[in-house]
């Protein structure tokens, strides 16, 4: 391999354009709506222990504590070496690398295409990211407010973020579950992106206002 891609930016690319859930469905495994699956790598796992992360994040187990990235996953499941089961990766999935021939000036230009694309998509990792931090305060907003409330006058003692809170805690927890979700999932989220984020707004800025002046 001369003159272009390294077999390190091979890899790089490998692990950050093939989706972890994506790798997983095509070899065979269903993972459930949290996106856990029952682990392989170790015997008797009753409680699906191997949790897979959205995009480019990987895996871990937390009953064998193994984890790592889709060519991990796939040296693991397939029992090839790394570099076999890159090669059976970007076979099955059609990624076009020179895995085992000279780069080309279209295979440079081709790259140099995905890593704008990376970069895009770190951007909306690094959102998505932040916007699911955002809505787990808002439902923690929403559990705080309902464990406080002992009667049923009690909800007239409740700020309006609190209320607000509460009535969308069911949008709240499903949009949470979608950015956790496969990327049809996340996408949906982001193309409503302004009504999510304006929600969490009212919700924590308030929340916020209160807690200093208090």
């Amino acid at each position: 391999m001369t003159g272009g891609d390294s077999l390190a930016d091979i890899f790089r690319e490998v692990r950050e354009r093939l989706d972890m859930d994506t790798v997983a469905r095509h070899y065979g495994y269903q993972p459930n709506r949290a996106g856990f699956i029952h682990c392989p790598f170790h015997p008797g796992d009753r409680t699906a222990s191997l949790k897979l992360y959205p995009g480019s994040r990987g895996w871990h187990c937390f009953g064998c504590n193994r984890g790592g990235s889709v060519i991990d996953f796939v040296a693991l499941d397939l029992g090839l070496a790394p570099l076999d089961a890159v090669r059976r990766l970007n076979e099955d999935f059609s990624l076009g690398l020179p895995v085992d021939r000279p780069a080309t000036a279209a295979d440079r230009k081709a790259a140099a295409h995905r890593k704008a694309v990376s970069s895009t998509y770190q951007d909306f990792s690094a959102w998505r990211d932040s916007l699911c931090t955002r809505l787990n305060a808002c439902f923690r907003v929403a559990h705080t407010a309902l464990l406080s409330l002992e009667a049923p006058e009690d909800f007239d003692q409740l700020t309006p973020a609190q209320v607000l809170a509460i009535q969308n805690q069911a949008a709240v927890s499903f949009w949470a579950d979608a950015l956790g979700g496969s990327m049809e999932d996340q996408m949906a989220v982001f193309r409503n992106r302004k009504e999510v984020e304006q929600l969490c707004s009212r919700i924590l800025n308030d929340t916020q206002r209160k807690s200093d002046t208090a």
